[in-house]
């Protein structure tokens, strides 16, 4: 991969502490897989539902937070297994302010234990409650996503410039990405389709689901699909680095719950609609307001 950065960001030493830690991240991700379900070494547990995590994620985060704990020992960091050094707060309460990592070890982490490869690491920063930097790593199709702000070259796929899908303004012209999630409750299952319905009966173009939300952030970025929805991802660490390459990419990255508004870091479930403007405007407008809540 090329060393792409022609400008300085302000955030240059993380981001390329970012992309050193998703690599080394990917290297470990890769020695646990080969084809076929039954072929995956990782040791899977059950968090909760249908919610997998793997002796890889919780491995991949350890060495993630060291990398950043050795070159920030001042940041705090956010992690969604078990080596976060920022307390969690209660759902939908706001990010502390000073400058927190947010750290996906293994985003996608049911692709994973399939061997299906849309698998990412996910690496963000923030200072004073807004994302600056992000990395995005699938490390079984080598595609690295970066973007800092004030680097002046937006947002990089494998050290070359992308930008979200402009030709999308609708979701007739809209290949549209949509998470469901592990949430299984009778509401929540009935809202998820039933909104599918409304796009599908729109005359939606294309529908997918990959299973990560960075991933689809990174493909949103890159233009690959148009939109990426999804009401109640995991946590910040989905999204957080995710924001800042699409927003690098000239798109938007809004809360699916108020149409306009930047989506806001914080703590627990939240929900989000990235893309172009135009496109997002007409998902939202189709999909309607979620209604149901997460605890």
């Amino acid at each position: 991969m090329t060393d792409s950065n022609s400008k300085q960001t302000p955030y240059q030493a993380q981001l390329e502490l970012a992309k050193s830690a998703a690599l080394k991240a990917g290297e470990i991700i890769r020695s646990y897989n080969s084809v076929g379900r039954t072929n995956n070494s990782a040791v899977v547990s059950v968090k909760s539902g249908v919610d997998l995590v793997t002796e890889a994620d919780t491995r991949v985060e350890k060495v993630v937070t060291e990398m950043i704990k050795n070159a920030f020992p001042d940041d705090m960091i956010v992690g969604e297994e078990d080596y976060a050094s920022c307390p969690s707060g209660a759902q939908g309460e706001h990010f502390p302010k000073g400058s927190i990592w947010c750290v996906d070890p293994i985003d996608g982490t049911t692709n994973f234990v399939h061997n299906y490869p849309f698998v990412a690491v996910s690496i963000g920063f923030i200072h004073d409650s807004i994302p600056r930097v992000g990395v995005v790593y699938n490390p079984f199709t080598d595609s690295l996503y970066e973007a800092a702000e004030g680097s002046g070259v937006g947002t990089l796929l494998n050290g070359n410039p992308v930008r979200v899908d402009s030709e999308a303004s609708s979701v007739q012209d809209c290949l549209l990405v949509n998470n469901i999630g592990h949430y299984r409750a009778d509401e929540f299952v009935d809202e998820s389709t039933d909104r599918v319905k409304k796009w599908l009966r729109a005359g939606l173009r294309g529908y997918r689901a990959s299973g990560s939300a960075a991933q689809n952030m990174a493909h949103v970025a890159s233009g690959q699909v148009s939109c990426y929805y999804e009401h109640g991802y995991g946590g910040p660490w989905d999204v957080c680095a995710g924001i800042v390459l699409v927003r690098e990419a000239g798109g938007v990255v809004w809360d699916a719950r108020d149409n306009g508004k930047d989506l806001e870091m914080r703590f627990g479930k939240g929900s989000v609609c990235a893309g172009g403007k135009k496109v997002v405007e007409d998902v939202l407008k189709v999909a309607g307001k979620p209604a149901f809540k997460f605890d």
